[in-house]
């Protein structure tokens, strides 16, 4: 399918090129057709011998309706730009080429009309020479001179045969998936509601299809679709198409906004590569405010320069366009800027991040970068700058904003991994440099940490967690990874650098064997933490390893044992349960001279591991001695 525009000067025929093409006259308003001027887009279809449809969209040719023209240009494939033979190159000839140039639209025709009103041959060579001569360096270069005259008709058979050849060249329009349509007209049909009409991209709408507006995101159905005023049940990318909406009023919708099967984020600010024109009179400020034109839509914004104070005419830039309403911007999307006062299209460029955020001075090279990164406009290129930004990216619905296909995306990500370009956690994909910094970081947390208390474990996950930032499947990934690499050991709920062995030093070696002459003194009444802490200052971490390494039982209410003593305890417990059938605390108290304070605890801790039951005051057979 293939949609052409034309382009042109005001009064060098245009509409009636069109009208003498396809037999419908484009313009459409009582206005135009009083004044004889196109003010706003129109349109029309050219069917092909080979059964395919050209549609056509006209633009008008006057300076004042140039914010017209604009939406017209977004998002066909070639172009028919007309010159008068009488008149020639005129300004807005020049004008419109600017626009296609920064559109990137490289491909069309030329119609040198109104050839009857000079058939002066070596004049037409002339006027045919000053065309080549404009369109030299621009995407239209070397591209056919027709002449033609749309009131006599001369010309025109062999202009349809150039479109029919052209629309044979041009590869079809992608289908990824991902229908757009920019809308550019909105009116009602009596009896059948709300109906607008756009250039169809990225994939096909269907009758009876649930889709959604943009901005907003207001749920509509797609009554019914036509097509160059044929009803079809489905449009395909590159027609003219006509979508009558259920759901929707009149005045929800206007030109600019957007149809689209699934709703996408909206932003205000949107990082570009930015191109200003040769030959301006002046550069472009930083901050300056401008008009700005993206597919059908024109709103008002200011030029944020990434880096430079000024561009300079012909140079170019990053730019961050920071816009009076949110929009639903896709990478590699185009869009023009136009000075407000006196009007003039001043430049244009591409859309590198449409979900950017604002930027600080300090930031400037790194967000340089990036986007030197996604200029490209690769693929591969896109997802790593992605992930880079954020460090971490989920992979479901990654790139919705973008013009590529979902298996595409899929495929480009599994290439990425299989060559080690990204790092995945759980549906993460994590940059490599940042995965690389974290993972340094762990492992500096943890010496740190074995540096600061050679008698710890190692350091705590979920400190270390905490300290980092990171989701819990990002952080066990990456925990997960070292481990296996052998650059850290999992101890339960710490980790450790391999080579990390708990130690006491001297002076920790002889606050050890203190407490354990302590607990070797005075079985029956063994100190507390607490009462250890006062006898022996700074010995905490002593008696953290000590239990730590089994030589002691840390009972319910802060109570300590030495491990022999527990296992004492406990082989008696197990005893007296095989003799008589239960344990009292006053059987702890004849055998081993525990008072109160120590039974109830060793008793409570022997329920916890199952060697008994609390029945009452006393004690019968837990799971573990039951059978």
């Amino acid at each position: 399918m293939l949609t052409l525009a034309t382009a042109g000067h005001i009064d060098h025929g245009k509409s009636s090129l069109i009208t003498a093409l396809t037999a419908i006259d484009p313009d459409r308003l009582p206005e135009e057709k009083k004044r004889g001027m196109t003010i706003d887009l129109g349109f029309a279809w050219l069917p092909l011998p080979s059964g395919e449809v050209v549609g056509m969209v006209d633009v008008p040719g006057h300076k004042q309706f140039v914010h017209n023209v604009i939406p017209g240009l977004f998002g066909v494939d070639a172009v028919l730009l007309v010159v008068a033979a009488d008149d020639g190159w005129m300004p807005q000839t020049e004008e419109h080429l600017r626009i296609l140039d920064l559109l990137g639209i490289g491909c069309g025709l030329v119609a040198l009309n109104k050839i009857d009103l000079a058939s002066d041959p070596a004049w037409l060579d002339l006027v045919s020479e000053d065309i080549s001569r404009h369109l030299a360096g621009t995407g239209l270069d070397g591209s056919p001179i027709l002449r033609v005259s749309a009131r006599t008709g001369e010309g025109i058979e062999e202009m349809r045969r150039a479109i029919a050849e052209l629309a044979a060249r041009l590869a079809p329009r992608r289908n990824t998936g991902k229908p757009r349509l920019p809308v550019d007209r909105v009116f009602t049909i009596k009896g059948a509601g709300v109906v607008v009409t756009g250039t169809l991209s990225g994939g096909v709408f269907r009758t009876g299809e649930d889709a959604v507006l943009s901005p907003g995101g207001l749920p509509v159905r797609i009554r019914s679709v036509e097509s160059y005023k044929q009803l079809r049940p489905e449009a395909m990318p590159g027609s003219r198409v006509a979508l009558n909406l259920a759901g929707v009023k009149r005045d929800d919708l206007r030109r600019g906004d957007l149809v689209l099967s699934a709703a996408l984020p909206t932003s205000r600010i949107l990082d570009t590569e930015l191109r200003l024109l040769f030959g301006l009179e002046a550069p472009l400020k930083n901050m300056a405010e401008v008009d700005i034109f993206m597919e059908t839509r024109e709103m008002l914004g200011r030029v944020a320069l990434i880096g430079p104070r000024l561009l300079n005419p012909g140079e170019s830039a990053f730019a961050q366009l920071r816009l009076s309403d949110g929009v639903s911007a896709y990478i590699g999307e185009r869009f023009i800027i136009r000075r407000q006062s006196p009007p003039l299209t001043i430049g244009g460029g591409v859309i590198l991040d449409p979900l950017a955020e604002r930027f600080k001075l300090a930031e400037v090279p790194a967000r340089q970068a990036s986007l030197e990164r996604r200029k490209s406009l690769e693929l591969s290129d896109i997802i790593l700058a992605e992930v880079a930004k954020r460090h971490c990216l989920a992979i479901g619905g990654m790139l919705a904003s973008s013009p590529f296909s979902q298996a595409e995306i899929d495929h480009t990500i599994k290439e990425l991994l299989r060559h080690k370009r990204l790092a995945s956690a759980g549906q993460c994909l994590v940059d490599l440099a940042f995965w690389q910094g974290v993972s340094d970081e762990i492992l500096s947390m943890a010496k740190a940490e074995h540096e600061a208390d050679r008698l710890k474990k190692g350091l705590s996950q979920a400190a270390a967690q905490s300290a980092l930032g990171l989701d819990k499947d990002i952080f066990d990934a990456l925990v997960q990874e070292l481990v296996s690499a052998g650059k850290l050991v999992r101890l339960e709920d710490a980790l450790a650098l391999p080579e990390h062995r708990q130690q006491l030093s001297p002076q920790q070696e002889a606050q050890a064997a203190a407490i354990r002459r302590m607990f070797h003194n005075n079985p029956a009444a063994p100190p507390t933490a607490r009462e250890i802490a006062v006898e022996l200052p700074g010995s905490a971490g002593v008696l953290r390893y000590l239990a730590q390494h089994g030589e002691l039982v840390e009972l319910p209410e802060g109570v300590l044992v030495s491990a022999a003593q527990f296992a004492a305890v406990e082989s008696e417990v197990v005893r007296l349960l095989k003799e008589k059938g239960q344990v009292a605390i006053q059987d702890l108290s004849a055998r081993f001279g525990y008072s109160r304070k120590f039974s109830v605890p060793l008793l409570t801790y022997l329920d916890r591991l199952g060697i008994t039951r609390r029945e009452g005051d006393i004690r019968v057979a837990g799971k573990k001695t039951a059978g």
